[in-house]
């Protein structure tokens, strides 16, 4: 995984695979963050159905976005 040289990156979107995080993209922007989130999230409708997969778009500790969806967001 590559080091990132932001020191505090306004936002980060994670992607994990089976429950362990396998990539942490650093974000300047909210439009660059949204972009990056939505094409991680077509990454994984890609992947193996074998697998579970999960995206997360933070800004510091806040979570903004995930993917899927959690059962308590759909309530």
């Amino acid at each position: 995984m590559e080091v990132s040289d932001m020191k505090n990156p306004p936002f980060c979107v994670f992607t994990y695979r089976d429950g362990q995080q396998v990539l942490a993209e650093d974000v300047e922007t909210d439009i660059a963050a949204r972009t990056r989130f939505a094409s991680a999230i077509d990454l994984c409708r890609t992947r193996d159905d074998g697998h579970t997969h999960r995206v997360e778009l933070r800004a510091g500790s806040d979570l903004l976005d995930s993917w899927p969806p959690s059962s308590k967001d759909a309530a």
